[in-house]
């Protein structure tokens, strides 16, 4: 294992449901796997607590007080993982207002966080939503998530805005490399 004498950093692919966080987030970790050969990275889905799962899952839209403890939980671990593992992991966690953003940046401040923020069409993400089988985030769920949508502005550090729209994976992956380059070094 390679140990980092930096700052250990965590790429977050944040947006609402439907947009490919989990694809992009599992393609790079396959880009920076040569620098970071035990890159870990975690499904922010994965981590909240069933009775989150159990709201979405009946289409009942959390609020703030159910992700604190939902935030506190991802950006906790992705930071263990980041100084595990060769200074860098990617999760995934939709992030919707900037507040949350904040959150865990100042909850981990060992760790620097790279927002890497997923946004397509609500009729793109909604016929998305609408395909996709065996996951608790329904598509009547997507509305409540666009109405909590704020996307970060250009003063915001390190986040970043990559549209989906008309794009595949490998365009958008493209793009979310691109926009990490101008980061402060993510991938060292």
């Amino acid at each position: 294992m390679t140990v980092s004498t930096s700052k250990p950093k965590v790429i977050v692919l944040a947006g609402t449901a439907g947009t490919g966080k989990s694809t992009i987030a599992a393609k790079l970790v396959e880009v920076y796997q040569s620098k970071h050969p035990d890159v870990e990275f975690l499904e922010g889905d994965s981590i909240h607590p069933p009775e989150n799962i159990a709201k979405m899952s009946h289409g009942i839209p959390l609020t703030d007080e159910d992700r604190w403890g939902w935030l506190s939980k991802v950006g906790e671990l992705s930071s263990d993982s980041a100084q595990k593992h060769s200074g860098l992991a990617i999760v995934t966690c939709s992030s919707l207002k900037k507040k949350y953003r904040d959150y865990i940046r100042d909850e981990n401040p060992g760790t620097n966080f790279h927002f890497l923020f997923l946004y397509g069409d609500r009729l793109l993400i909604l016929d998305r939503a609408n395909k996709r089988e065996g996951h608790f985030m329904k598509a009547n769920m997507i509305n409540s998530q666009f109405s909590d949508l704020e996307l970060p502005k250009a003063d915001e550090k390190d986040a970043a805005v990559v549209d989906v729209d008309g794009k595949d994976v490998q365009q958008v992956l493209d793009e979310c490399v691109a926009a990490l380059a101008t980061f402060a070094n993510p991938s060292q």
